[in-house]
């Protein structure tokens, strides 16, 4: 199911910044595309399972408050993930995702 998705991905991403793996393209890209599924399934809907929504509200801040024990250029890049994560997110609860 989407939701278990998202929480996986969600928890791999967020898991390996604040371990100080680095940033895990592999991973983020897994959270984005998954938040890109989760738009398209819930356009139009009026509302979004809560355990997707216990998830949606951590990843920007977690990713901005991990990119602070990072040096340049990962930490800007770490940011810049983050900020993207927002949009995806804001994309899921709203009627008109991006393709």
């Amino acid at each position: 199911m989407i939701v278990e998705r998202l929480v996986d991905a969600a928890g791999w991403f967020v898991v390996a910044l604040r371990t100080n793996e680095g940033f895990q393209q592999a991973l983020y890209d897994e959270l984005a595309d998954t938040l890109r599924t989760c738009a398209v399934a819930w356009s139009g809907a009026d509302s979004i399972p809560r355990q997707a929504v216990n998830v949606m509200v951590d990843p920007v801040p977690a990713t901005h408050a991990a990119a602070e024990a990072y040096p340049e250029p990962q930490r800007q890049r770490i940011y810049d993930a983050g900020y993207e994560l927002h949009d995806l997110l804001t994309e899921c609860t709203t009627d008109a995702p991006n393709p």
